[in-house]
């Protein structure tokens, strides 16, 4: 079984496909969320795992804008607790780093260490695990990253800061695992639908009698947001998640009365977990960090 991830060896999405498919599962790293939608789509990989929204920094839009392009089968959600380290090579403190590069969304979530530490310059790189990746391999002094506990042990660094999150405890991330086709849906257990939808014709009124589809039949929309339609100025996709899934009949009669008005894309029907139940200390992150390393 492969699964394929944006980043490098030791990222927070690698955990999450640690958590989607175990740990046996053959992790592929790739540079971008575009070559990890081709692959999926390409069959070198079973599935991908990529991050779609943060509790801090909101939504990953690339990923959207990329799963309305390839039309990819979401399966599986998973919200995964982010606990930041400052990660540096042993012997550098706080106090000697000049530098500390991560994802910009990493740096976005930390920004209250940095408003604390003036003198300290923040640098967006592509890839947390990546920046600390590239710390180790250029052994570059005062130069700290923004990465998992996981990612410090596999690239043999030192933790200075854990945790470093602006909310430590309350700083998640919801992950999506997807193949290239659907999956028969689980009455039982897929309690959530993820769809996409554009207005046959604009005019006054249509997104709210678009909304009052799910309204009517008592189907709770979780979660919407709009993003431009590429070729088409002016106009825009909304993005959707509901509960429930299209075998139960009011989601059914709801999506067929907004397709009466609105193209409509499923994206899928999934499962949703929650790991972990609680902000682990250091030292049990980098207990897990050596288990979880030993296997490469």
């Amino acid at each position: 079984m492969k699964a394929v991830f944006q980043g490098r060896h030791g990222a927070f999405s690698e955990i999450a496909a640690q958590r989607f498919f175990g740990e046996e599962v053959q992790t592929i790293p790739v540079d971008t969320f575009l070559d990890l939608h081709k692959m999926v789509q390409s069959g070198e990989a079973d599935y991908g795992v990529i991050p779609m929204e943060n509790s801090t920094a909101g939504s990953v839009m690339e990923n959207y804008d990329l799963l309305l392009k390839y039309k990819s089968a979401i399966i599986s959600e998973v919200k995964l607790q982010i606990d930041h380290c400052l990660i540096a090579l042993k012997g550098e403190t706080v106090e000697s780093l000049t530098k500390v590069i991560s994802h910009w969304q990493a740096l976005e979530q930390c920004s209250r260490f940095f408003e604390e530490n003036p003198q300290i310059k923040k640098e967006p790189f592509f890839d947390t695990a990546g920046a600390v990746e590239r710390i180790a391999r250029k052994q570059s002094k005062g130069v700290g990253g923004i990465a998992s506990a996981f990612a410090a042990e596999y690239y043999g660094l030192e933790i200075l800061k854990n945790p470093l999150a602006n909310f430590p405890g309350l700083n998640f991330t919801r992950f999506f695992a997807i193949q290239k086709e659907d999956t028969p849906v689980d009455v039982a257990l897929h309690t959530k639908t993820s769809i996409a939808f554009f207005l046959k014709k604009n005019m006054p009124g249509a997104l709210h009698a678009c909304l009052s589809c799910f309204a009517r039949q008592n189907v709770d929309l979780i979660r919407i947001e709009s993003r431009p339609k590429i070729g088409s100025p002016w106009e825009y996709v909304f993005y959707a998640d509901l509960a429930g899934n299209p075998q139960q009949q009011p989601v059914e009669q709801a999506l067929r009365d907004l397709e009466l008005m609105a193209e409509v894309i499923l994206f899928g029907s999934y499962s949703q977990y929650l790991f972990p139940a609680r902000l682990p200390t250091t030292a049990e992150a980098n207990a897990a960090a050596k288990s979880w390393v030993s296997k490469f």
